[in-house]
């Protein structure tokens, strides 16, 4: 797993840090979890070849939330989230960014 720094942005709540945020990405599946002023979740979803981003977001005995976006490369996920039609922005940057060669490298956190 990898440790990742997060946050996601709605309107009247402003932006809200994920923490204790953890995801590890193999074969273009993302699995991953952590707790933000909702509730924990979990984090399932998939890295395409074009680099967009695709995962659902699941409350602990709450709603999900779909998070649909891109991958930089560089190791910052980014796009925005929808619950039924209500949207808002979302990045989430690894501590250590992936490469389409599988390969970890150390960056720095933002």
């Amino acid at each position: 797993m990898m440790q990742c720094v997060g946050w996601w942005q709605q309107s009247g709540l402003g932006r809200q840090p994920m923490n204790e945020l953890v995801m590890r990405i193999s074969d273009a599946q993302i699995e991953g979890d952590g707790v933000d002023v909702v509730a924990p979740f979990t984090l399932r979803g998939e890295v395409r070849a074009d680099g967009s981003v695709e995962m659902v977001k699941q409350y602990l005995h709450r709603h999900s939330v779909l998070y649909v976006g891109n991958y930089d490369g560089e190791g910052t996920f980014s796009g925005q989230w929808d619950i039924d039609g209500y949207r808002g922005e979302w990045a989430i940057r690894l501590l250590r960014t992936m490469h389409p060669t599988d390969a970890i490298e150390e960056i720095e956190p933002f």
